[in-house]
């Protein structure tokens, strides 16, 4: 039984020719991947005899492959010279991940983020797929320093192959391959057969809540205008008073004029006021004449109107598993998860002039995104980051940016709702998907140990399921995802495997079938409210509302029947003009701000279809 350690001209590279030459004469070893975490990481350690510190510190290659019987078992970079070397043996140990693997690992994860992209809740399941397994809201500003964040939608986890070296995801239940052991392939551990562990089920029904926040805004200006004119005598007086561009109008209403301006003058019909005696001076019987002018002007009303908002969305996940001993008494702490701010762009990352970890001047290539002044852009050439961010070249003038909208999750920031638009609807299917994941995973409670034989167990891994049969297994049997592997090689040649699978224990329901008024995720079957929208003031409308009052009061008719009152009565019209001036009155019901204003949503779904890889209560 030949085994050898052999030095790799690359982390990628074939096997040396035969015949090998045993440098790292390898007298025992252990290769182990355990899925203790979200990252299952292979290592291998092997005693071999001791090359001296020469022989370790001289090593061209820092990769090797453990080869048994001309079968490579893994491949692994040598993690780091032992501390001490003064021994006949010595361990090395290997890790089994390609260079860079964190470069690597975080690309993946990024592969798998979906940003704020065009999402229907109603297309077919593969085209919203990745956009409901991914949601940026759930996340920090900038996620990618957590490669497991990318599968928090996803019932998986990342691990590396032992022997090529690659990132691969594996299913929590459902391996790549099922290896079906049965009951001869089992190595004798003694009369106890496969050691048997129950852990703690999930709960029937597992929630978390979800919160929403925003500030409803609505600024801009109308689209319409109020051109108009106005005949007075006191037209002087008008032109004074009217507004100006930024006046309020009321008092704290949230309206204020955008525009306002008086276009002209223009001359009136002249009107005789006859006069009623000689009093004050007057010629007996006499006259006064005035004339108004005809005042046309122009108005247009700007709103700025702001209003907290929250919705809280509970989401009740059920799992369809069996009815497992537990302590059913104790309570579980229900997650609340509060969401990123739906107002601004939480995917872009900010432009910076340098590497924050390397302090290299950072390139930008062509379609990069960056966040700079307040703003989005887009990179258009090819360049090392100017000083300061300019939109040019500041040498030759080249366009290096071109502005582009955010990304904000809430394209229309007047919304008075989020849950129940497109993307509030995704925002409930990831964080179902988020529940699904932690249930899926909390429902492979029942852990079977054994051994096998090296010849069955030697190519299994950790992205396998096994089957074996046992009678002291309840129901005889149990099927599960492998969640260790480890084989031992023994100095005195021989070798084994010792697995352990995790078996859930679905309560063998089929999966639940969407039916009237129902919608589904990754075969999540849910039903939500929608309740309705409490608005005070529909901002969407604000733009084409009209003002409750817009009207002249003391026109000229009004002026002129007060003046001629007044001459007959003997008195001055003029100064009876002056007392009626003619004003414009304009009001808009007040854009009134309330404390934050909260909605309640829910959404329920159908218990969840889970494995059933064991059955813990067979009939007799």
């Amino acid at each position: 039984m030949a085994r050898y350690l052999l030095p790799l001209e690359s982390w990628n590279a074939a096997l040396p020719p035969k015949p090998w030459a045993n440098q790292w004469a390898v007298f025992s070893a252990t290769i182990s991947e355990v899925e203790d975490s979200d990252i299952i990481t292979p290592v291998f350690r092997a005693t071999i005899r001791n090359p001296g510190i020469a022989g370790v510190v001289d090593g061209s290659s820092r990769y090797y492959s453990l080869v048994d019987d001309d079968v490579e078992i893994a491949r692994g970079k040598l993690l780091s010279i032992p501390a001490t070397l003064g021994g006949a043996k010595v361990e090395m140990e290997f890790h089994c991940k390609p260079p860079s693997s964190d470069d690597v690992l975080q690309a993946a994860a990024d592969a798998l983020r979906t940003g704020e992209v065009d999402y229907d809740p109603d297309a077919p399941a593969a085209e919203r797929d990745a956009a409901e397994a991914y949601d940026p809201l759930f996340q920090s500003r900038d996620p990618s320093d957590d490669p497991a964040s990318a599968l928090a939608g996803r019932p998986e986890v990342w691990r590396w192959d032992r022997r090529t070296l690659a990132i691969t995801r594996t299913h929590l239940t459902d391996g790549a391959v099922l290896h079906d052991i049965g009951r001869n392939g089992i190595a004798r551990r003694g009369s106890d057969g496969p050691n048997i562990k129950i852990g703690l089920p999930p709960k029937a029904v597992t929630k978390i809540r979800l919160v929403a926040s925003w500030t409803q805004e609505a600024k801009g200006k109308q689209t319409v205008s109020y051109p108009a004119s106005v005949t007075t005598f006191s037209w002087q007086d008008f032109k004074d008073a009217f507004p100006k561009p930024g006046d309020s109008i009321g008092s704290s209403t949230g309206w204020t004029f955008s525009e306002a301006s008086v276009d002209g003058v223009a001359d009136g019909v002249l009107s005789t006021f006859l006069l009623n005696g000689d009093r004050w001076g007057w010629a007996a019987n006499g006259h006064v004449k005035c004339r108004p002018k005809v005042v046309s002007y122009t108005w247009r009303a700007a709103f700025d109107y702001r209003q907290q908002r929250q919705e809280f969305v509970d989401l009740s996940l059920l799992a369809g598993v069996q009815d497992v001993l537990y302590d059913d008494e104790s309570k579980e702490t229900v997650e609340t998860k509060d969401l990123a701010q739906l107002n601004i762009d939480n995917i872009t990352q900010d432009w910076v002039h340098e590497d924050p970890d390397t302090l290299e001047r950072k390139h930008y290539s062509v379609g990069e995104e960056v966040l700079a002044s307040d703003k989005a852009w887009t990179c258009a050439k090819d360049h090392d980051a100017t000083e300061d961010f300019t939109v040019r070249d500041p040498v030759t003038n080249d366009v290096l940016w071109t502005i582009r909208s955010k990304r904000a999750p809430l394209k229309d920031p007047d919304s008075p709702k989020f849950i129940d638009l497109p993307r509030g609807i995704r925002s409930i299917r990831h964080g179902l998907r988020r529940l699904h994941r932690v249930v899926l995973k909390r429902s492979r409670c029942v852990e079977v140990s054994f051994d096998v034989e090296w010849s069955r167990g030697k190519h299994i891994s950790c992205a396998d399921s096994c089957r074996v049969e046992h009678r002291l297994i309840p129901g005889g049997e149990a099927t599960g995802k492998v969640i260790s592997w480890s084989a031992q090689i023994a100095e005195g040649g021989n070798r084994s495997v010792s697995i352990s699978i995790a078996c859930a224990v679905g309560n063998g329901a089929a999966a639940p079938v969407v039916g009237d008024g129902q919608e589904e995720t990754a075969g999540i079957v849910y039903t939500r409210t929608k309740p309705g929208v409490k608005e005070p003031v529909k901002a969407s409308s604000l733009p084409a509302k009209s003002p409750r009052v817009n009207e002249i009061t003391n026109d000229w008719t009004v002026q002129e029947a007060a003046g001629n009152s007044a001459a007959l009565g003997g008195q001055d019209p003029v100064i009876a003009i002056g007392q009626n001036p003619t004003q414009l009155r304009i009001a808009f019901d007040a854009l009134a701000e309330q404390d934050v204003i909260t909605r309640r949503l829910s959404a329920t779904t159908l218990p969840i279809y889970v494995p059933r890889g064991i059955n813990l209560t067979p009939e007799v």
